[in-house]
C-alpha cells in the first residue's frame, strides 16, 4: 500500500465517517440512534476542515444536504496510445504536473463515454475507447483526494483532432515510454501508467484490481 499524507488520511478518515453515518440515516428510525449519526456527521465536518480550504460552515452545509446513500466516486483516465506507440499525456492547469486525461463521470453517460469526453476537453483529440484495463482504488493508488476514489483505467486510440489546451491543461504531448516525465507525474499516475506500459508489452496481462481478502462480519455485529 502506497504511504499516505497525515493530510490525506485525515480527508479519507473524515470522508469514511459521513459516509458511515449518512448511510445509517437511510436505515435508522430511533430518534436516539438518529442524534448520534447526526453527531458523527458534524464532528466528520469538523475533522474534513482541518484538511481543506473551505470553511467548516460550507463543509457542514455541504454534509447536511448531500443525504443520499454515499458511495466512492466514479472517476476514469484513459491511455490514448497513438499507432507508434506514444502515449498521450496533458499537463495539469492545478497542480502543473503531466497526467493521463481523465475525470469524474457524468450522470447520464457509461465509464467508456466519460473516458472519450475527458480525452476531448483537455486534450482536443477525439478517441476510440477499446480496452478497460483495470479498476485502482485511489486510497491504494496514490492519489491525494479527500474522496475515496474508483479510477476506472480504459485504453484509447486518437482517430481525430489535434492538440490543444483548456482550461484545465496548460500543455498536450505525445510520450513514447522513455521520454515519458516520470518524476513530474501527478500523484497516482505513475502507478497507472506503469500498469499501462506492462499491458503495452503484453496484451495478454488481465485487467487490474486491488485485492484485499474481504471477510464477513463477526455475528451479532451487523449494522441491519
Amino acid at each position: 500500500m502506497t504511504s499516505l499524507s497525515t493530510t490525506q488520511t485525515l480527508a479519507l478518515i473524515a470522508d469514511e465517517l459521513r459516509s458511515l453515518a449518512q448511510n445509517n440515516l437511510q436505515y435508522l428510525d430511533d430518534p436516539y440512534q438518529i442524534q448520534r449519526n447526526r453527531r458523527v456527521l458534524e464532528l466528520a465536518a469538523q475533522l474534513q476542515a482541518l484538511t481543506d480550504r473551505r470553511p467548516l460552515d460550507d463543509i457542514q452545509r455541504i454534509f447536511s444536504q448531500e443525504l443520499g446513500y454515499v458511495t466512492p466516486l466514479a472517476v476514469v483516465d484513459t491511455a490514448v496510445i497513438d499507432p507508434e506507440g506514444k502515449t498521450l499525456l496533458i499537463r495539469r492547469s492545478d497542480n502543473g504536473l503531466w497526467a493521463m486525461p481523465g475525470g469524474a463521470c457524468d450522470t447520464g453517460e457509461t465509464p467508456a463515454q466519460a473516458a472519450a469526453r475527458e480525452v476531448w476537453e483537455e486534450s482536443g483529440y477525439q478517441v476510440e475507447i477499446t480496452r478497460l484495463l483495470g479498476v485502482f482504488d485511489s486510497r491504494l493508488s496514490g492519489s491525494q483526494s479527500s474522496r475515496h476514489l474508483y479510477h476506472l483505467l480504459f485504453a484509447a486510440t486518437p482517430v481525430a483532432g489535434e492538440a490543444r489546451t483548456s482550461n484545465e491543461t496548460t500543455e498536450v504531448g505525445w510520450f513514447g515510454w522513455e521520454s515519458i516525465p516520470w518524476d513530474e507525474l501527478a500523484p497516482g499516475h505513475r502507478r497507472r501508467l506503469q500498469f499501462v506500459m506492462q499491458w503495452w508489452l503484453n496484451p495478454r496481462t488481465g485487467a487490474y484490481f486491488d485485492w484485499k481478502p474481504w471477510q464477513p462480519p463477526e455475528p451479532g455485529s451487523e449494522n441491519h
